[in-house]
């Protein structure tokens, strides 16, 4: 059909209206989730955000856009990290506190068990 055809280059900008839209709705679904769920899933919530799900709670194989017909099929998700400094220094702090807890946690384990990190 022409009039199809003709919605492909009827929306100007469409990569960048696309890449507004899926950033819009990932940055909606992580607001939703807590840092350790979202640390433990965040590729299936990443691409849940970008398909959505359907009726039996599959992630669709597409995400369709009506004005032009564009088809998102796929997200190839390289790295996760905030855009904001200031949530990216608390991340890194918060990354550094559970590092911390676990040394010790794991340093009080040996001591009870009677192993000792110390020089004689």
């Amino acid at each position: 059909d022409a009039d199809e055809c003709k919605k492909v280059f009827s929306v100007p900008d469409f990569v960048g209206d696309a890449c507004k839209a899926m950033a819009g709705r990932i940055r909606g679904q992580i607001a939703m989730e807590s840092f350790d769920s979202f640390h433990r899933n965040s590729a299936k919530i990443i691409r849940g955000a970008v398909f959505g799900f359907n009726e039996n709670k599959k992630i669709r194989d597409e995400f369709r856009f009506v004005a032009n017909n564009l088809a998102i099929t796929n997200v190839d998700i390289q790295s996760v990290e905030p855009v904001d400094q200031k949530t990216r220094d608390s991340l890194q702090k918060s990354v550094q506190l559970a590092i911390e807890i676990t040394t010790k946690s794991q340093e009080a384990t040996a001591t009870m068990q009677g192993w000792s990190c110390a020089s004689p």
